[in-house]
């Protein structure tokens, strides 16, 4: 309604902006209360604790090819990017990865071993843990190095689980194939 000031003073102008002032301090705390009942607090000292445990099961794990210990540390649906292969996604996907990995691995004589330095934090129900591997023959030689992330999810009974995972090797790609040489029998073109 458009006040007419010819009628005097409009007694429903104060009220209009302070029903404005209810609203938005009604939204306001909504939006607080809301916010408090987010993600559970975590205490990220002990979720660091938690992720460099697992790592060192996770390794000795993949070293032998148990795929049973180590998909119990990936959510359902994880998703595993491993260099040079196709994305994982799920339990059935990651066994099949972790066994055709681990048996390439086994079958070159070489086992990944973890460096000293991985880091983990998390915050509300996400994590991250990272850290750096190396891979060793059977006389000790190290024949790669790599670096890994992966994301961690809190599950409704507390534990964190994987729900995405990757590593790298720090080594240059292998060079291309040469391209075949020419066939010396093939005709010389007529000239």
């Amino acid at each position: 309604m458009v006040h007419d000031p010819t009628r005097g003073p409009d007694k429903n102008q104060g009220r209009l902006t302070m029903n404005h002032w209810k609203a938005a301090a009604a939204a306001a705390a909504g939006l607080l209360l809301l916010a408090g009942c987010g993600a559970k607090p975590t205490d990220s000292a002990a979720f660091e604790k938690q992720a460099k445990e697992d790592v060192r099961v996770f390794i000795p794990a993949f070293n032998t090819g148990d795929a049973d210990t180590i998909l119990a540390m990936y959510a359902p649906d994880a998703e595993v990017l491993a260099p040079g292969n196709p994305r994982a996604i799920g339990h059935d996907a990651i066994r099949t990865l972790v066994t055709k990995l681990s048996g390439e691995m086994q079958a070159g004589g070489v086992a990944i071993e973890l460096n000293d330095d991985d880091k983990a934090a998390a915050s509300g129900d996400l994590g991250w843990h990272s850290g750096s591997y190396v891979v060793k023959d059977t006389a000790g030689s190290v024949v790669d190095s790599g670096n890994y992330l992966a994301v961690m999810q809190r599950q409704p009974d507390g534990k964190f689980l994987m729900i995405r995972d990757t590593w790298n090797s720090d080594r240059p790609p292998p060079a291309p194939a040469p391209a075949p040489a020419a066939d010396a029998t093939a005709e010389a073109p007529a000239g």
